[in-house]
């Protein structure tokens, strides 16, 4: 009998995986939109959003849980990606990051200046998705 090879996941859809795994932490942790304290709705979910834009696009701080923040579908859109007013509302978020506890001033400090760029590896991102899927479930048994 002539085993089939099995096919390697492709890097775009490792990527999605920890992405989705991320967001639906962080998305639980938060509970409510950190900039207007909207509360997630059925028709308007939270989304998640890096307050911390790394460095040549890196992956080394996408999935750190201390750089995402859930944020209303408004909030998101108009006031942190729109050019006029983003710069505005990052400080307003990061303050509101310190206050419910996602992440200290010292560590948002470290990871803006954090200039390392590491690119997207399989193992990386492997490793990554299952650190992020023990978690969720950590995050799923204590409720």
């Amino acid at each position: 009998m002539i085993k089939k090879k099995k096919k390697a996941i492709p890097l775009s859809r490792l990527i999605k995986k920890a992405d989705e795994i991320a967001s639906r932490i962080v998305r639980k942790r938060d509970g409510c939109c950190l900039l207007c304290g909207k509360k997630k709705s059925e028709s308007e979910p939270l989304q998640a959003h890096h307050y911390i834009i790394t460095k040549g696009r890196s992956t080394k701080h996408r999935w750190n849980l201390k750089n995402l923040v859930s944020l209303c579908y408004p909030c998101h859109l108009f006031k942190m990606h729109s050019t006029q007013t983003c710069l505005r509302y990052t400080e307003a978020l990061k303050k509101s990051a310190i206050m419910n506890g996602v992440a200290t001033e010292q560590e948002i400090e470290e990871i803006k200046n954090d200039m390392e760029t590491i690119h997207s590896t399989r193992s990386f991102i492997e490793t990554k998705i299952e650190e992020l899927k023990k978690i969720e479930e950590e995050q799923n048994a204590n409720q």
